[in-house]
């Protein structure tokens, strides 16, 4: 009788002390903050993102565009790709200037404070005021690295 007993109590303590155990540990667990997530958040404001802010763009908004200037309408060149600082902000974009039938164009670096991004019509537009093709055409070639 004293082994069934025993038995029986062993049954009804054992899983709630495991139980016990495992409610102990989560709140051990949920008191100690993610690092990671709360750097994240830090950085971001959100840790996930259902859409884009306002104000933001895509990469392929820029790439591929046509950066004219300001003045005289003229395409200046296309945006090949982006320059990203190490804090992640865009510090330039690299435009291929014209060539004769868009052959012998070369890569120009352009920092990303010589450019004006608008929307107009719903589609990013690139102008830049003090760089025309020609002076483009003259600079020395972007060299990636």
């Amino acid at each position: 009788m004293k082994k069934l007993t025993a038995l029986i109590l062993s049954a009804a303590i054992v899983p709630a002390l495991a139980l016990s155990t495992a409610a102990m540990a989560e709140d051990h667990v949920e008191m100690q903050p993610d690092t990671k997530q709360h750097v994240d958040e830090q950085r971001t404001g959100e840790q996930q993102m259902s859409g884009k802010p306002a104000g933001a763009f895509y990469a392929d908004d820029v790439i591929g565009n046509t950066v004219k200037h300001r003045s005289s309408d003229e395409d200046v060149g296309k945006i090949q790709d982006l320059i990203i600082g190490e804090d992640g902000r865009i510090v330039g974009v690299v435009v291929k200037t014209g060539g004769f039938l868009g052959l012998g164009g070369q890569d120009i670096g352009l920092g990303w404070d010589h450019i004006e991004h608008t929307m107009e019509d719903d589609e990013s537009v690139f102008y830049t005021d003090n760089i025309d093709e020609e002076t483009l055409r003259s600079s020395p070639k972007y060299e990636r690295d």
